[in-house]
């Protein structure tokens, strides 16, 4: 009978829940904002350019990060194929953060490293032509739709307020950085940088 009454009691699932909450923010979210300072202070990540910052919203636009992780769980065959597992600090100027939880494709956290500009670009005409077996579907389109960089001023004044340390010079100059460029070779700037500014930090 005690046990009928808890499972259907709708109070004592809120107050589990709200218990449950607490006890996630103490000690998942709390730490991190005590430690903020000294997270920052040894975090080798690098805030994105503007051209960057627009194919950063091209991935996300696209839903690339349905498919594909940004988060190396510390497994050792995760680190062998992907290369160090992430720390706190890796991911301090990313709003939101684009950890995901499914791998239909692979884990993207290091790719930066391992493919050049014109691997990018063919791998997003035409997946295939790269990797045969890949079920990625092309993006040829992105090629052919040019950015106005109208909006990427005000990104930056937002992201700045969030704690990512633009300069004023830099928002000012970033709308001729985006405008005229494809969609296609932003997105290929986004991906070129993942990885980079944690190089020297890598494990062997």
């Amino acid at each position: 009978m005690l046990s009928k009454d808890f499972t259907q009691s709708v109070f004592i699932l809120i107050i589990s829940t709200i218990v449950v909450a607490s006890f996630s923010i103490l000690v998942l979210i709390v730490p991190n904002l005590v430690r903020t300072d000294e997270i920052i202070a040894t975090s080798l990540a690098k805030p994105l350019t503007p051209l960057e910052l627009a194919g950063r919203d091209v991935y996300i636009s696209e839903g690339c990060h349905v498919c594909h992780t940004q988060m190396v769980r510390g497994i050792e065959p995760e680190v062998k194929r992907n290369g160090r597992a992430n720390k706190e600090g890796d991911d301090i100027y990313e709003f939101p953060n684009l950890w995901g939880s499914k791998r239909t494709g692979p884990d993207l956290t290091n790719i930066g490293r391992k493919y050049s500009e014109q691997w990018q670009r063919i791998h997003l005409m035409n997946p295939r032509k790269v990797v045969p077996t890949s079920i990625m579907p092309a993006y040829p389109w992105l090629f052919t739709q040019v950015l106005s960089g109208d909006d990427i001023e005000s990104k930056m004044r937002v992201l700045r307020k969030l704690g990512v340390p633009y300069t004023e010079n830099e928002i000012d100059k970033a709308r001729l950085q985006v405008k005229g460029v494809t969609k296609g070779e932003a997105l290929i700037q986004y991906l070129q940088s993942l990885g980079n500014d944690t190089a020297s930090d890598q494990e062997h």
